[in-house]
């Protein structure tokens, strides 16, 4: 009698819709003279690259309070409206931050916090385009959900290119991009 085998959980259509997100390959070390040659420009590398993605996240992380009267007026929101719709967005935010954090440990973090940017904009822009109080809760909780995709990948990065001793001065610089969004 033939034995068949379960089939691979690779070769599910979800696992392949999402497999970008996984950790990339491990590669072959470098030979010591070209990894010492490397190292610097790629952490470097690693440090801008976290820097503008999450100065980025800033950006339209918590542009809704600055806008929120003009907004209620244009919508007919009364104040209550407007802060459900922050209080929404800081629990969402919350959850998000946690819950995609620890899944962001386990992924590849280049397309992880690329994915985040791109579901962040794309709520802001759809919040932009519909009507309805409930559709624009529901997006603006979602941005803030979305937006718990930032902060994951660049620990991730940062804690695995600088040593200990090192991250004290990588994160100083790093948090300067709060300043730069706030420009």
């Amino acid at each position: 009698m033939e034995q068949i085998s379960p089939p691979s959980i690779t070769n599910t259509p979800r696992k392949k819709a999402f497999s970008f997100l996984l950790p990339a390959p491990h590669v072959a070390p470098l030979p010591e003279a070209t990894a010492a040659r490397k190292y610097p420009k790629i952490r470097w590398q690693i440090l801008v690259a976290t820097f503008i993605g999450y100065a980025t996240f800033y950006l339209v992380c918590n542009n809704l309070p600055v806008v929120s009267k003009d907004v209620g007026s244009v919508l007919g929101y009364d104040k209550a409206q407007i802060g459900d719709m922050l209080a929404a967005t800081a629990i969402s935010y919350g959850l998000g931050k946690f819950l995609l954090g620890s899944l962001s440990d386990r992924s590849n973090p280049r397309y992880f916090m690329a994915l985040g940017l791109l579901l962040t904009a794309l709520c802001n822009f759809l919040f932009g385009g519909v009507q309805g109080y409930y559709l624009h809760l529901f997006l603006w909780a979602l941005n803030g959900f979305v937006q718990g995709m930032g902060w994951g990948p660049c620990g991730h990065a940062l804690g695995h290119w600088y040593s200990v001793r090192e991250r004290g001065t990588a994160f100083a610089f790093w948090t300067s991009h709060t300043t730069l969004a706030a420009v």
